[in-house]
C-alpha cells in the first residue's frame, strides 16, 4: 500500500494533530533518502531519537540518527554501539548515579533491553508519511487514547486477533515502538516516558502506536470497514437521542415563551 493512502486514511479516520511518521532502519549511508538531515552534521547539534521523531512529526522534516545520537538507549537498542563490559555489568552506571540505579539494576536494564544485533544497522531514518520516499519498517502515530483505540481496533480486525499483548515500561519507548515492533512483527503501544517529555515532544494526552509496514494494508482496510459500522469512529460517537435536562424553572419558562401555559 502506498504511503499516501495510509496518510490519507489516518487523516480521515484518526485526525492526528501531528504528522504520522515512517521509520526505516538502514545498514549503510547509500540507503538514506536525498535531502535527509543528520543533526550533528547538518545542524551542529546532537539529539536523541525521540527528539528526531519530534522534528519529523512537528516540523515535517526527513531526519536520520546514527551512533552519535545523544541518548544511550537508542544507541544500544538500535545496535549502533557495542556496550563495553563496565556498562553491561552496570558498574559505570552505578558509578555516575544514573537514574539512582544500583549496579545490579543497571545491569538488568541493559540485559532486558530489546536490542538489534550490533552493527546490523547504522542509521534510523524518520519522515512524515507524505514525505517519505522509502519503504518503512514501521509506521507510527502519536494520538490520544481514543484515537489509538480506533487504530488498535482496526489493527486487530485486520489481523483477525482479539487482543494485543504489550509490555509497559517507565521509559525507553524506542526499544518498543521500533526495535520490538520490527523483531516481533507486531504492533506496539507505548506510554510516553520521561525521556520523550524532556524535549518539546508529546503532550500528556498523547500515546504512541507503531505498526509494521507489512501489516498496514489490512489495518487501513479495517479502518475503512470499521468506520462504516458507525461504532469505531473518531470522534467517538456518543448517544444523544434524549430530551435535555435543565434546572428548575426552565420547563416553565419554555412553556410560557411558547404560550403553552395559557392553554
Amino acid at each position: 500500500m502506498e504511503l499516501k493512502q495510509i496518510n490519507d486514511a489516518f487523516n480521515q479516520y484518526l485526525r492526528p494533530q501531528t504528522y504520522p511518521i515512517a521509520i526505516r532502519m538502514c545498514a549503510s549511508e547509500s540507503e538514506l533518502p536525498e535531502k535527509v538531515r543528520l543533526p550533528l552534521r547538518d545542524m551542529g547539534i546532537s539529539i536523541s531519537l525521540c527528539h528526531a521523531i519530534a522534528m519529523a512529526r512537528r516540523y515535517g522534516w526527513v531526519i536520520t540518527i546514527d551512533k552519535t545520537v545523544s541518548c544511550y538507549v537508542p544507541a544500544i537498542s538500535l545496535g549502533f554501539v557495542q556496550p563495553p563490559a563496565d556498562i553491561t555489568d552496570g558498574t559505570f552506571q552505578a558509578s555516575i548515579g544514573l537514574w539512582g540505579m544500583t549496579k545490579e539494576r543497571a545491569a538488568a536494564a541493559i540485559q532486558e533491553m530489546t536490542k538489534f544485533e550490533y552493527g546490523k544497522y547504522k542509521y534510523a531514518v524518520i519522515a512524515p508519511l507524505d514525505r517519505a520516499t522509502f519503504e518503512p519498517h514501521v509506521v507510527m502515530v502519536y494520538a490520544s487514547p481514543a484515537q489509538i483505540w480506533v487504530l488498535l481496533s482496526a489493527y486487530l480486525s485486520g489481523q483477525g486477533k482479539g487482543g494485543l499483548d504489550v509490555k509497559l515500561t517507565t521509559g525507553a519507548g524506542c526499544t518498543t515502538y521500533i526495535t520490538k515492533a520490527i523483531q516481533t512483527n507486531e504492533a506496539q503501544f507505548a506510554l510516553v516516558g520521561t525521556g520523550e517529555r524532556l524535549v518539546p515532544h508529546p503532550q500528556d494526552y498523547e500515546c504512541g502506536f507503531s505498526i509494521p509496514y507489512n501489516k498496514m494494508e489490512q489495518t487501513v482496510k479495517a479502518l475503512e470497514m470499521n468506520y462504516r459500522t458507525g461504532v469505531f469512529r473518531y470522534p467517538i460517537p456518543t448517544f444523544m437521542r434524549f430530551s435535555s435536562q435543565h434546572p428548575p424553572g426552565y420547563a416553565e419558562m419554555r412553556a410560557h415563551l411558547l404560550g403553552e401555559d395559557k392553554k
